[in-house]
């Protein structure tokens, strides 16, 4: 009996067997191919949500540093890819938040202005300079090829890549409106892995109180350190934020972005925000809340205030061996029970700054309580027209009562909002008056010219105000509308009559006669706009044409008009 081959069943396994190859081939490309870019979209994710959270905590230090509250922010430090069944993914992405020392911020060729106690200016001499840190954060990806550092400092969250820098915040350490915020950072983070984390950004001191300062020996000039890797492209960057008028640049020995203020008056802020538990507010200097005579059945009192310049609670004052502790707003009160002469000091006394004196009598304490309120009695913005000048005024009251302040002495200066093309002349007034009002004789505008904005500062005591003044264009009228010349009889003489439309009372003319080469053959010289008429001048027999020059009050010419002769 034969058997025949039966072959039948090759044809299914070698198909299976191709169809298993393409299979593997097809799992193969997903694997070097899908996956990875799969991959790199989870991680450009999170390195956007890194950026957004970045975000979150820089609003939150900004925050604590104004309101004096705790701010959190949750940073995820890497990610996981999503699970796969058929395929292989790579370790979790891990990232690193850490605080790393940037050296001091430095406030240079500035000085205490405004009418301001004087322990303010002595302890301003001795301490410029802020210790502060960056924030940095960096990521291992595995497949999103350039992705950023990020790093926070002063404000702004600067976005490092291998060809560039961006920042991806505004900055608020220079405003338009000539305020200045500084934020000294400090606190140490130092996390890294795959998980959240949670950073807090709490207030060691916040900024309530802000000083007054004024150009001395050049231009104010604001130093950030900064640990980012380039500092000459991060001051360009910056110089793109700043309000016109300042200027940012490296100093890469040092490691630092400088500021360079436009001339002016500026407003001061200091704080500081602690990024752990660590920190804690000391008191630095002491200043008079109020008058320093005080009757008795008053009160003497007293603020403390911090290196930052802001009010330290829980300070003890020792009233001459009678010790009082600072409330929350950093003050502290004494009621005197004999004459004479009554010293407030704080930590050891070893400095001049550390105590106030106050003079103690058996005459009226209605001065002593009194903490000012002072405000621009003025619509806000003022408008001057350029090439004049306007009075400006002033009112001081007692902040508790209401009551106006008689005999308070009152400081002003200003600092531009942007780039001016000249600056104003603006002079102290007066002590003010019974009804609490002085008034800034002459805001002049000098040359400054129409679209030049001002901010105006006026203190007294430890308050302040400001208001905004715009130059605008001048609206008064100046005109030459008619010469009419006609001989004035024989002889070499000329009667000009003219016409003049203008507002400004002070406004002169200088009337004319002019040969073939256009030169004064005769003339007026300045004489007022409203003069008696015909005005007669010389020159009839080589005069070819008359012409009459208006001027406003300040000799500068506005007008002119020149008409045939005869």
């Amino acid at each position: 009996m034969r058997f025949s081959r039966d072959r039948r069943g090759q044809s299914v396994v070698v198909g299976t067997v191709i169809l298993f190859g393409f299979l593997i081939l097809a799992l193969g490309i997903y694997q070097v191919q899908v996956v990875p870019t799969e991959n790199a979209d989870v991680e450009f994710e999170h390195s956007q949500e890194v950026e957004d959270r970045f975000g979150d905590l820089r609003n939150g230090v900004l925050e604590a540093a104004s309101t004096g509250t705790t701010r959190s922010a949750q940073i995820p430090l890497g990610t996981r890819y999503p699970s796969r069944t058929f395929f292989v993914n790579p370790p979790p992405v891990s990232g690193s938040l850490t605080t790393q020392e940037a050296g001091e911020i430095r406030v240079r060729n500035a000085t205490i202005g405004g009418d301001l106690h004087r322990n303010v200016g002595l302890y301003w001499d001795t301490n410029q300079a802020f210790e502060t840190r960056s924030l940095r954060y960096a990521a291992d990806y595995n497949e999103f090829r350039g992705a950023p550092r990020l790093t926070y400092e002063h404000s702004v969250v600067a976005a490092e890549f291998d060809d560039a820098i961006l920042l991806r915040s505004g900055q608020t350490v220079l405003s338009e409106d000539g305020e200045i915020s500084l934020t000294a950072l400090t606190g140490t983070v130092s996390e890294n892995g795959v998980t959240r984390r949670s950073v807090d950004a709490r207030a060691v001191s916040a900024s309530d109180t802000t000083v007054p300062i004024a150009p001395d020996n050049g231009s104010i000039t604001l130093e950030l350190p900064t640990a980012v890797d380039d500092p000459a492209t991060l001051a360009t960057r910056w110089e793109e934020r700043l309000p016109p008028g300042a200027i940012a640049a490296a100093d890469e020995a040092n490691g630092t972005v400088r500021i360079t203020l436009a001339n002016g008056s500026y407003r001061l802020g200091l704080s500081e925000v602690s990024l752990d538990t660590t920190g804690t507010t000391e008191p630095a200097y002491i200043v008079p809340v109020g008058s320093q005579s005080v009757g008795l059945g008053g009160q003497a009192r007293v603020e403390v205030r911090d290196r930052y310049h802001n009010p330290v609670p829980d300070a003890t004052v020792s009233f001459k061996g009678a010790n009082r502790t600072t409330g929350d707003d950093g003050r502290a009160f004494f009621e005197p029970t004999a004459t004479g002469s009554l010293t407030a000091a704080i930590n050891e006394n070893e400095q001049e700054y550390e105590s106030v004196s106050f003079d103690i009598t058996e005459g009226d304490s209605t001065t002593a309580n009194q903490t000012f309120d002072i405000e621009w009695d003025e619509t806000a913005p003022v408008e001057i027209e350029e090439g004049t000048s306007e009075p400006l005024d002033i009112l001081v009251s007692d902040a508790a009562s209401g009551d106006r302040i008689d005999g308070a002495a009152v400081d002003v200066g200003f600092s531009p909002r942007g780039t001016v093309s000249g600056l104003p002349s603006v002079p102290d007034p007066t002590e003010t008056d019974s009804d609490g009002r002085t008034t800034v004789d002459e805001f002049e505008t000098n040359d400054a010219s129409a679209g030049d904005s001002f901010n105006l500062y006026a203190t007294a005591g430890d308050d302040a105000d400001r208001i905004v003044v715009d130059i605008i264009a001048s609206t008064t009228a100046y005109e030459v509308i008619s010469v009419d010349p006609e001989p004035a009889g024989s002889g070499n003489s000329i009667d000009v009559s003219f016409d003049i439309n203008t507002d400004d009372e002070n406004a002169q003319v200088n009337v004319q006669s002019l040969d073939n080469n256009g030169d004064p053959k005769g003339e007026t010289g300045l004489i007022a706009y409203d003069s008696p008429q015909p005005q007669t001048i010389k020159g009839a027999n080589q005069a070819v044409e008359v012409r009459v020059i208006l001027y406003d009050g300040d000799g500068v010419e506005q007008d002119r008009l020149t008409v045939p002769y005869p």
